[in-house]
């Protein structure tokens, strides 16, 4: 099964954002909210307000992922604690 999303023009109301990761899956966040707020932390960026400026977080957050499997970091690698 496939889902396509089609964003056309600018958010109103980047906030919002949060509703539309929320349908969105597989897409590398460590946890929710994770994009939007990448999205929010970057406002003055270039495409941050638009369909471009998700995408760019998208391939991050999936560059990330493939990044940590591959080097086996990230989120599943247990570390010591320091004492």
């Amino acid at each position: 099964e496939v889902s396509m999303l089609e964003l056309d023009g600018r958010f109103d109301n980047i906030e919002e954002m949060i509703y539309v990761e929320n349908h969105l899956s597989n897409t590398g966040t460590r946890y929710y909210g994770e994009m939007t707020e990448l999205l929010l932390k970057h406002r003055d960026y270039p495409g941050s307000n638009n369909g471009t400026g998700l995408f760019q977080v998208l391939v991050g957050l999936k560059m990330r992922e493939t990044y940590e499997a591959i080097t086996g970091t990230g989120k599943s690698q247990k570390v010591a604690a320091k004492v």
